[in-house]
């Protein structure tokens, strides 16, 4: 009887502790003893610069959480977007590209907020009515997003960024495309 009673008290406290820092800790632990994958999905609001309409897009990171603070990143990326250039009727455009990303976390937690620097490449393609362009271009993103673990190998993660493009430089005109980005997707452990 007794132990029944001391069970039922440390269940109780435990319960009114909180169990969110020991989910937080096993995710914790999880992430950063594994590789682990993140899919994800985009919303791109493009700059005044391209005359175009907002797109969608998808891509997939792999990663590693390097220590209690950081995570390293390696993301590809596609983006796809209607033109309304007023010059060609019109033009569809793609942008693939791939990213190296470091995450900064305030804190890890159940609900653990961070910022994100990267760098990269992008090939953009615009396909018009009576013409083709593609061109490579640098990129440059800095944001801040969050995560939330819903299980030990299951965590929700968005952001949101601003993307520097330097592709008008490369096409030798003066400036840079200016974007937003918003992504959201999914973390799971890969364990080796």
């Amino acid at each position: 009887m007794k132990n029944k009673l001391l069970r039922l008290f440390l269940g109780c406290g435990l319960l009114l502790t909180g169990l969110t820092p020991a989910v937080a800790e096993s995710v914790y632990d999880t992430l950063s003893k594994d590789v682990y994958i993140a899919p994800f999905g985009s919303y791109l609001h493009t700059g005044g610069d391209t005359a175009a309409t907002d797109g969608w897009g998808a891509g997939l990171a792999i990663g590693k959480v390097l220590n209690e603070r950081f995570n390293v990143e390696l993301r590809g990326l596609w983006h796809g977007y209607d033109n309304d250039l007023y010059c060609c009727n019109g033009a569809e455009t793609d942008l693939i590209g791939a990213t190296a990303d470091l995450q900064y976390y305030f804190m890890r937690d159940k609900f653990s907020p961070y910022a994100v620097a990267s760098v990269g490449g992008m090939t953009t393609r615009m396909d018009g009515p009576a013409f083709s362009l593609e061109d490579a271009s640098f990129i440059f993103e800095a944001g801040v997003g969050s995560s939330y673990s819903l299980h030990k190998y299951l965590t929700v993660r968005g952001d949101v960024r601003y993307r520097l493009n330097t592709l008008p430089t490369s096409l030798g005109q003066d400036g840079v495309l200016n974007d937003a980005v918003v992504n959201l997707g999914f973390v799971l452990p890969v364990p080796f």
